[in-house]
């Protein structure tokens, strides 16, 4: 994966994680079950989950070895 293609990947799983998280807060709301605390919880949950993505994805990736050896 060129570094181009894995920013573009991560801007579009940014955006995946905004949206979903939203639409997850969304229904909270409109079934009264939110409140503060959840709606914290819930975006850091959001955003661990997909932080997690990312760094596997960057792990896993095709240009991996060679930034690992760039960084030694």
């Amino acid at each position: 994966m060129k570094a181009t293609s894995t920013n573009t990947i991560e801007s579009r799983l940014d955006a995946i994680c905004k949206r979903q998280t939203a639409r997850f807060l969304d229904h909270l709301r409109a079934s009264n079950q939110a409140n503060p605390k959840l709606e914290s919880d819930v975006r850091r949950v959001f955003g661990f989950i997909f932080r997690d993505v990312k760094s596997a994805m960057r792990e896993h990736s095709t240009e991996a070895p060679h930034e690992q050896a760039a960084k030694q």
